[in-house]
């Protein structure tokens, strides 16, 4: 649940705006990057979103579906374009984002309403995944709110990715009492580290996790980049390693972690084991360009976990 946009993916990496000379489209957002990687990973997928009635929504849904998404739930919203956004990478190694996602204009995600939740359907699920781009404003914030409530009732799992983007928020405050909000709907959250810190306040990492968990969700999953990750329960923590990868784009790889981990769980790993399995789709992912054509297979991650020498039981 979350955007679907169009994402232009740049035919050159780490020199200034000016000196790209091409870029190519694909599709993008949190929510379709983590379905295009849960799909890929074997999972059987739908997603919840809006597209603006144009042909660039039409591009959406169709490279959507090709990824064996069922879009049934993609509302086409008339008057409304579809979002694009592009990212670049300076010379320094610095990734900008620059979104061209306008209210009341090319925003569609914005338009849900609590009376477009169709409850059988997400009856139907056994997890929801959802990001910050649906609870960003009103309506869809109560969107939102009644679909998880709702899959929280059916006892199912929810997966609440933070995925902050401050030039999308009115302020910080709002953004942060919106995303407490949100955790505590959530039974498994995955921020990164600097989202982990400044949600809760904290400068220490391990604090910020005990804080998260005293919001409610079961499981806190901090991505950690180089560091790999940390999994944390009421009962545990546990500090699971990066793979050694060349690291060309990460962009992406936060998105593959989500799923890679939810995939896991649904699979039946140990909760240890779903994090080696998200750790190995990031990796994977982070060394191809671009996000929805980068998100590895299922069959691409036994492969590297193979030639890592890594055996993850239950991992069918």
């Amino acid at each position: 649940m979350g955007s679907a946009f169009v994402e232009l993916v740049p035919a050159r990496f780490r020199v200034a705006l000016e000196d790209i000379d091409s870029f190519r489209i694909s599709i993008g957002g949190s929510a379709t990057n983590m379905a295009v990687a849960a799909s890929r990973l074997g999972a059987s997928v739908g997603l919840l979103s809006a597209v603006g009635q144009d042909v660039f929504g039409e591009f959406v849904i169709h490279h959507l579906r090709s990824e064996g998404i069922d879009v049934s739930r993609v509302k086409r919203v008339a008057g409304f374009k579809t979002g694009v956004s592009f990212y670049t990478v300076d010379p320094k190694g610095t990734k900008q984002y620059h979104f061209y996602r306008f209210q009341g204009y090319a925003n569609p995600e914005s338009t849900l309403r609590g009376a477009d939740v169709d409850k059988s359907y997400v009856r139907k699920a056994k997890a929801l995944a959802f990001g910050e781009a649906c609870v960003r404003q009103l309506p869809s914030r109560r969107y939102a709110i009644s679909v998880a409530r709702l899959a929280r009732e059916r006892r199912q799992l929810v997966l609440y990715d933070p995925n902050y983007r401050s030039s999308l928020w009115k302020s910080r405050r709002q953004a942060s009492k919106v995303t407490e909000q949100m955790m505590r709907l959530a039974t498994i959250v995955t921020p990164n580290r600097q989202e982990a810190l400044q949600i809760t306040g904290n400068k220490n990492i391990d604090s910020a996790v005990e804080e998260l968990l005293r919001l409610g969700p079961k499981v806190v999953a901090v991505k950690d980049g180089e560091r790999g990750c940390i999994i944390a329960t009421k009962t545990e923590v546990r500090r699971i390693p990066a793979f050694k990868v060349q690291l060309v784009d990460d962009t992406g790889a936060g998105d593959a972690f989500a799923s890679g981990l939810l995939v896991g769980i649904l699979g039946g790993l140990s909760l240890p084991n779903s994090a080696v399995l998200a750790n190995a789709a990031a990796a994977l992912k982070a060394t191809r360009v671009g996000t929805r054509d980068a998100m590895p297979t299922m069959k691409e991650v036994k492969r590297f976990l193979s030639e890592r020498r890594t055996k993850l039981e239950g991992l069918r």
